[in-house]
């Protein structure tokens, strides 16, 4: 089996970032999970759920008549998710410790779900694969991706700020943790590749942000504290250098008299496609 190549560290900022960053991705998200037909009475599994977001989207789509079963590998995220289920007052909806690739489910699915999940794969299309002798024929499965490119230019305005350094530092944290490059535009060839035939409705999130007066710092910071090990791993900044219990204000004593506005995941793509 292929191994996953998660560069965040788990904790309960971590899942504070996650919860924060989902509420950005949320309307692809669930557009992505209308558009490829997931509704009620419907079983879902969810992969890489970590704090359980996309699962209550698709527990809310499926309504009680219908299931959601969520499979993360990290205990703390599942426990996690699980109080958010049940205080949501979603009764249909589990989650269990286990890495997706090797789950055993009694039955198949209607659909599966997934975000930021291929994008860790040391192979993704082994992955997908694995995952899909789950759905059952005809079933759905839809995915949304980032589009990290380690090459091309940060999109942070203005350029050269201590905000576009950070966004250098989180891209090598990634480049060293070997995650998948682009994944997002990859999403339609992998998904033919694993014997599909995805829509061609592809769909793009390119949420911005900007600060100091928004969000922008405040995730930029929590990003790069969760991904502290493999930043300082990489070799592109020291523990000194970030400072990271001094960034976010530092971050907000650099911005310039009109402030900073950016987006440092370029952007989120979602595609879905049906098993023949």
């Amino acid at each position: 089996m292929t191994a996953e190549r998660y560069p965040f560290a788990s904790s309960d900022a971590e899942r504070r970032r996650l919860v924060a960053q989902a509420e950005l991705f949320a309307p692809l998200t669930r557009r992505l999970l209308e558009r490829a037909g997931i509704g009620p009475r419907m079983r879902v599994l969810d992969i890489g759920s970590g704090a359980g977001d996309v699962a209550l989207t698709a527990a809310e789509l499926v309504g009680p008549g219908g299931s959601v079963i969520g499979v993360d590998r990290d205990p703390d995220q599942v426990a996690f998710a699980e109080r958010r289920a049940v205080a949501a007052g979603f009764g249909h909806t589990r989650f269990l410790v286990a890495d997706y690739r090797a789950l055993e489910l009694e039955g198949p699915v209607d659909a599966i779900v997934g975000r930021l999940v291929l994008m860790y794969a040391t192979d993704p299309l082994d992955s997908l694969v694995r995952v899909l002798r789950h759905l059952r024929r005809g079933g759905t499965i839809a995915l949304q991706e980032s589009i990290v490119d380690y090459e091309g230019p940060v999109l942070i305005e203005p350029p050269g700020c201590l905000a576009a350094k950070a966004c250098e530092w989180f891209r090598a944290g990634f480049r060293h943790s070997g995650v998948q490059p682009r994944m997002g535009l990859r999403l339609f060839g992998l998904l033919r590749a694993a014997g599909l035939e995805p829509s061609p409705d592809l769909d793009v999130l390119l949420p911005i942000q900007h600060g100091p007066g928004g969000a922008l710092f405040r995730i930029l910071a929590a990003v790069v504290r969760s991904q502290l090990p493999s930043i300082v791993a990489s070799g592109a900044a020291t523990e000194a250098e970030i400072d990271i219990d001094t960034l976010e204000a530092r971050l907000i004593a650099d911005a310039p008299p009109g402030g900073v506005a950016g987006y440092f995941h370029l952007g989120h793509v979602g595609a879905w496609a049906r098993k023949p």
